[in-house]
C-alpha cells in the first residue's frame, strides 16, 4: 500500500545526492528534517528519469513553481499538520477537503507560470541552487518545513553516509515530493503511486511573518489533464504548464494555446446573491453551451447555453452557498470537462460582503 503522508518539523541538514558508484548522478536533493526526537530523510528530485529514451536532455529537466507567498484556502490544513510524520499510521484522505494536494484540480498555482531549470545552471542558477537557498534561509530562520510525499521504509543504514556522514534514525523516509499523475502508462511500476489528491509538495512557514513558502515540481513527460485515476487525458485548453522545444539544444517555450475563457472575478453581496464574471479571450463568439463551474470540487453549475461576443465578459448567477465565505477554489470546465481555468478565492465577511479578482 502507498502511504500518501506529511512530515513536518525543522531542517536539519540538506545535501545533493552523492554520485553511484557507477559514476552515474543521483537526480535529487536530500534534506534531513528534524522532528518528533527523530532524524527523518527526504528526498526531493532535481532531474527526470523518466523521458523517453532518445530525448533530448532537456527534457529531463523539472517544472518547478516557487510561490514565496503562498495564500491560498488550504493553508490552515497545512499549518494544521503536527509535528512529525502524519497520519502516523495511516494516509491522508485523498480530497480536497482532507487537505490533500492536487496540482490540477485544487487551484494551487497557475500552470502557466511553471518554468523548467536543469539541476546544475551556469552561474548557479539551477534548480538544486535555487533550492538549497530556500532551505538554507528556512533553516537560518528556524521556519517549519512540511512535505507532502509518499513514505518508505529506511532499510538501507548507510544510504546517506557519503553526503551526511550518518543515516537518520526515522523508520521512514519521504519521497515522490512531486506531481504524482499523469506519467505516461508505460511507466510501470511507478504506476501504482499515480492517483487524484496525491500529489507531492514542499511548504515553509515562516512563524514571526506569517509567510508561507510553497514548491511544486512535475516531470515534462507528465501530461496536466487526467481522468478519475490520474491516467493521462488528451486535450489542449491552454491551462497547461508552457511546452518547450528543445530541438535547437535550447529551451525555447512554444507558443501557448489561449484559453477560450477565463474566470475574472467573484463576487458575494450583502443580499447573498453570487456572481462570478468570465470573458471570452476569444477574437470569436463562444458557444457556453456545456461549459460548467465547479465549486470545491463538489458543486457543479452549468452556464448559460448561450453565445457570449468576442472579447465580453459574462457574470454568472451562482446559487446561495455554492461558494463558502471561508473562501475555496472555483473550476472552469469545458463541455469535454477539461479544466480551462481555476482559481482560489479568500472569501470574506458575509454581513458586508466581498470580491476577489483573478486577472
Amino acid at each position: 500500500m502507498i502511504f500518501y503522508q506529511t512530515l513536518r518539523g525543522k531542517i536539519h541538514a540538506f545535501a545533493p545526492a552523492p554520485k553511484h558508484e557507477d559514476g552515474s548522478v543521483n537526480p535529487h536533493l536530500w534534506v534531513v528534517v528534524e522532528a518528533a526526537g527523530h532524524l527523518w530523510f527526504a528526498t526531493i528530485n532535481v532531474r527526470s528519469d523518466k523521458e523517453p529514451i532518445g530525448a533530448p536532455v532537456g527534457h529531463s529537466y523539472l517544472y518547478y513553481v516557487v510561490d514565496t507567498d503562498f495564500t491560498h484556502p488550504i493553508v490552515p490544513s497545512i499549518l494544521a499538520r503536527p509535528e512529525g510524520l502524519s497520519p502516523a499510521h495511516g494516509t491522508i484522505q485523498r480530497s480536497y477537503q482532507a487537505g490533500a494536494l492536487d496540482y490540477q484540480r485544487g487551484n494551487l498555482f497557475d500552470p502557466d507560470a511553471m518554468r523548467v531549470l536543469p539541476p546544475e545552471g551556469e552561474g548557479d542558477d539551477g534548480l538544486v541552487h535555487r533550492l538549497s537557498g530556500l532551505l538554507q534561509l528556512a533553516r537560518q530562520q528556524n521556519d517549519d518545513i512540511i512535505i507532502f510525499g509518499q513514505t518508505f521504509k529506511m532499510q538501507k543504514p548507510h544510504q546517506t553516509d557519503g553526503a551526511f556522514g550518518y543515516t537518520p534514525d526515522g523508520p521512514f523516509g519521504m519521497h515522490n515530493i512531486h506531481m504524482a499523475q499523469g506519467d505516461r502508462p508505460d511507466l510501470f511500476p511507478h504506476g501504482d503511486e499515480t492517483g487524484l489528491w496525491g500529489d507531492g509538495g514542499c511548504f515553509l512557514w515562516d512563524a514571526t511573518s506569517h509567510r508561507m513558502t510553497a514548491v511544486f515540481l512535475a516531470f515534462q513527460s507528465q501530461k496536466w489533464h487526467t481522468d478519475d485515476h490520474g491516467i493521462p487525458v488528451e486535450g489542449v485548453t491552454g491551462d497547461e504548464p508552457p511546452a518547450y522545444d528543445f530541438s535547437s539544444g535550447t529551451g525555447i517555450i512554444a507558443q501557448p494555446t489561449a484559453r477560450a475563457l477565463e474566470i475574472t472575478s467573484l463576487h458575494r453581496l450583502q443580499d447573498g446573491s453570487i456572481n462570478a464574471v468570465v470573458a471570452n479571450m476569444t477574437g470569436q463568439p463562444l458557444d457556453l453551451t456545456g461549459w460548467s463551474l465547479l465549486a470545491d470540487v463538489e458543486s457543479r453549475q452549468a452556464l448559460p447555453s448561450q453565445p457570449l461576443s468576442a472579447a465580453a465578459a459574462l457574470p454568472i448567477s451562482l446559487p446561495a452557498g455554492f461558494v463558502k465565505d471561508a473562501g475555496g477554489i472555483l473550476t472552469l470546465l469545458n463541455p469535454q470537462n477539461l479544466r480551462v481555468d481555476g482559481v482560489a478565492f479568500t472569501g470574506g465577511n458575509p454581513a458586508s460582503g466581498w470580491s476577489d479578482s483573478f486577472r
